[in-house]
């Protein structure tokens, strides 16, 4: 069965497909599978992976997206790679002034521009549609892909937190 996602926004990279779409459960199975192919490198900075343990779970953390959605406390989408669900990126921590952004991406569709495309979008959304005053994006002191991808995006690196993850921030100006 061919399944239809609501699409906020399409663009290319190389010969690849991007699509960022609405979450849906029918995603889970696939993205359950990222999750599992990635697992070593994802465990290192995502700290809720390991309770992901089935389609299910996945289906069920889809739900609660849906429902933070609703209730304006996060903004999340997949990420689509020539049709196929491939990752997530999301705002949350979200209030009037700012969201948090967060992302992850299957290792075989990394260093494409798909992620800084992607967190392009999101920037435009946050500070266009949700009228936010600035984000914020953490990543691990070692993950420097993810440094890269927030400084293409335009953020700027102003401290390390507590748990020692780089804060970088950027302003709507």
């Amino acid at each position: 069965m061919k399944h239809i996602a609501f699409v906020l926004h399409r663009f290319s990279t190389g010969n690849k497909k991007i699509e960022l779409v609405l979450p849906e459960v029918w995603q889970a199975a696939s993205l359950f599978d990222q999750l599992q192919k990635n697992f070593v490198e994802f465990s290192k900075y995502l700290e809720w992976i390991e309770k992901i343990k089935s389609a299910k779970d996945e289906a069920a953390s889809i739900k609660m997206f849906q429902e933070k959605m609703v209730a304006g406390e996060a903004f999340n989408l997949v990420i689509l790679v020539d049709g196929v669900p491939s990752g997530m990126i999301d705002l949350h921590e979200l209030n009037q002034r700012s969201g948090e952004v967060g992302y992850w991406l299957s290792g075989d569709a990394q260093h494409l521009g798909i992620m800084t495309k992607s967190v392009e979008f999101l920037v435009e959304y946050a500070f266009k549609q949700l009228n936010l005053e600035f984000l914020i994006l953490r990543t691990a002191q070692d993950n420097l892909a993810s440094q890269h991808v927030a400084q293409r995006a335009g953020f700027q690196y102003v401290k390390d937190d507590k748990n020692n993850h780089k804060v970088f921030v950027l302003k709507n100006e």
